[in-house]
């Protein structure tokens, strides 16, 4: 193993000082096979190398989510998408807008990063990133890396999501939609975007609210609130300059259960600001440039309360604020796009009520190639990461495809990652319950992943990948205490190693009768530290899609899990979801069009917490005008 992470690094060392002289004229045939299943917008991705590539060309296991996917489905935040996703793992503890956990390839919720358009949103104090709170309206797409991504991402070792925003622009003045959807139990959802372009100006807006007074079949204070507002602005300098400014401004609160039996209760408040300034031009025909500014605010206010006394029994305030600066240079020369740039953050995670405050300041530098030889791909990439908090880091990885026949790619990757401690777990806890360790080091891994993809079977588009993921330094509790007779005070140690490998498989069927079946299946295996935790097992995601091309749209979807652990869970349904979309009228000017959604049709029981039961059947219904 260790002469293959050897020739790995030699090769890229070599790579980078000798350049291939070999041109390949990329045509549209090896697309082909995709395109009878899938959307053209699906089969080209950014977040790999961070350039733009055809998803033929890309070595990691990708899964692409387009606005018009998350419109069939009815989402209301990017929870309910990801839970759709072979490979991602959702452990709810809700309902709509709710705190989640969520897994990939059986990964832990903080080695997973989060992005909007390339900036960073993921909280200092325990990388994580509340997915509930993130409405879906203003997606373009999410592109989700599934496995360490750190030669491009830093750190990241268990995956990346990606949101990418719609464009500041329309095929006229004044483009728009306005939606409205209501529930039981006071669920709503109301929305209003509008985007255009006037010469060299082009804008998106947008404003939602996303409401409920808790679902049925679960606690009391279950009740949301959450209110949006974003804003995407660009002017064309030239044509092949543009200055783009972003602002997302999300505030919410949520209930998260009432528990009588342990006279207890909590809340969580949260804010959010990103804003951003970019700076994009082509420097000739081969490269490009592009320079972002970035600020982002993320607000906590967690409050636990005793209910007979209404007491507070624990009360913190994080806040947490990051700036931002990264570089990249594309340049496109024969064979080769080579993808050059740096990173620099400068943060801040403050505990208010103590008057405490963390700082970690981080710098990289990154590069990859993607070469095209005929029918062979080979992506190399490396990054170095340094920190003042936690050492430096490099994260090599190297990737191969190859097109073996028009309807046939195979895929190999081979990559290191890591993945930062939280700041926060070298707090001590107020209430003295918890220890934090300033000692923590960072989480590394070594990912191997194999691949494949065909249409060699008639009507049937067919895609399995194999992953194994070799964990060190992994973090763990450790509860200890110096008193019997005291309560145990618990921290987080690293400790040992962990083994995570499995299979997922894919299928989609062409078209029949205007409709088309998919269908998805994960299974992991995971040894080592944390085994006896709460960790996805095996699941399945079946479904049914249904468009006429001309006034009905229809999804049917189901999704399975199973874990490793519970605590009294109860998870032996599918949960099936249904929505039906009817255009009411239209016209060149604008369209009306209503949907119905039934969420958990079947009644089915779902949960790993017998404290955070599922919600049981529900229903809503809306009407979408757009313009």
């Amino acid at each position: 193993m260790k002469s293959i992470k050897i020739l790995m690094l030699s090769f890229f060392t070599f790579h980078m000082f000798f350049l291939s002289s070999t041109v390949y004229a990329q045509n549209e045939e090896e697309k082909k096979f995709l395109l009878m299943y899938f959307k053209e917008d699906e089969l080209e991705v950014i977040s790999a190398t961070r350039s733009l590539q055809s998803i033929t060309r890309v070595a990691e296991n990708v899964t692409v989510i387009t606005a018009e996917d998350i419109e069939l489905m009815n989402a209301h935040t990017l929870t309910d998408v990801l839970n759709t996703v072979t490979g991602v793992q959702i452990d709810w503890r809700g309902g709509i807008g709710s705190t989640i956990l969520y897994s990939v390839q059986g990964s832990e919720f903080r080695h997973v990063a989060v992005f909007i358009d390339g900036v960073s949103i993921t909280n200092m104090s325990d990388n994580g990133t509340q997915l509930g709170f993130i409405p879906v309206q203003f997606i373009e797409r999410i592109e989700i890396i599934k496995g360490p991504a750190s030669s491009t991402w830093g750190s990241s070792l268990g995956g990346v999501i990606n949101i990418i925003t719609k464009p500041a622009a329309g095929i006229k003045t004044l483009n728009g939609t306005m939606s409205v959807s209501y529930g039981e139990e006071n669920t709503g959802d109301f929305r209003f975007e509008a985007h255009g372009k006037k010469d060299r100006f082009g804008y998106y807006l947008y404003a939602g609210r996303l409401q409920s007074d808790g679902l049925n079949g679960l606690r009391p204070n279950n009740d949301i609130s959450e209110n949006s507002l974003f804003t995407k602005l660009k002017y064309d300098v030239s044509k092949d300059t543009n200055v783009q400014f972003t602002v997302l401004y999300n505030k919410d609160s949520l209930g998260q259960g009432e528990f009588r039996e342990y006279d207890y209760a909590d809340f969580n408040k949260t804010e959010n600001l990103l804003s951003s300034l970019s700076f994009n031009t082509s420097l000739s025909k081969e490269i490009d440039f592009s320079i972002l500014l970035s600020k982002v605010k993320i607000k906590t206010d967690y409050l636990e309360k005793i209910l007979s006394t209404n007491e507070e029994l624990n009360h913190s305030v994080y806040e947490d604020n990051t700036y931002g600066v990264s570089a990249k240079l594309t340049w496109k020369h024969g064979a080769h796009t080579i993808v050059a740039g740096t990173d620099y953050e400068d943060g801040t995670s403050e505990a208010i009520l103590r008057d405490d405050e963390k700082r970690i300041r981080k710098w990289s530098i990154f590069a990859n190639d993607t070469i095209i030889l005929d029918k062979l791909s080979i992506i190399p990439g490396l990054r170095y990461d340094n920190t003042d908090q936690f050492g430096d880091f490099i994260s090599p990885s190297m990737g191969i495809t190859y097109k073996v026949f028009d309807n046939t790619l195979l895929r190999a990757y081979i990559a290191r990652g890591f993945s930062l401690p939280g700041l926060g777990w070298s707090w001590d806890n107020e209430f003295g319950m918890y220890k934090g360790n300033p000692e923590l080091k960072a989480e590394k891994i070594w990912s191997y992943q194999i691949g494949v993809e065909t249409s060699a079977l008639k009507y049937l588009w067919l895609k399995i990948s194999g992953f194994r993921h070799d964990l060190e330094n992994a973090m763990v509790g450790d509860f200890f205490t110096d008193d019997p007779d005291a309560i145990l005070i618990w921290t987080m140690i690293n400790k040992g190693s962990q083994r995570r490998q499995g299979i997922e498989i894919e299928m989609k069927t062409m078209p029949v009768y205007n409709t088309t079946l998919f269908a998805g299946a994960a299974f992991m295996h995971i040894s080592g530290a944390n085994e006896e935790s709460t960790l996805p097992k095996y699941t399945y995601d079946i479904g049914l899609q249904y468009d006429d091309g001309k006034s009905l749209k229809a999804l049917l979807k189901g999704h399975y899990i199973w874990w490793m652990n519970s605590y009294n869970g109860d998870y032996n349904s599918f949960i099936f979801d249904i929505n039906i979309i009817k255009n009411l009228y239209k016209s060149k000017e604008y369209s009306i069009e209503g949907f119905l959604t039934g969420h958990n049709i079947f009644n089915g029981t779902q949960y790993t917490a017998e404290l955070y039961k599922n919600p049981k059947r529900w229903i809503e219904a809306g009407i979408r005008f757009k313009f």
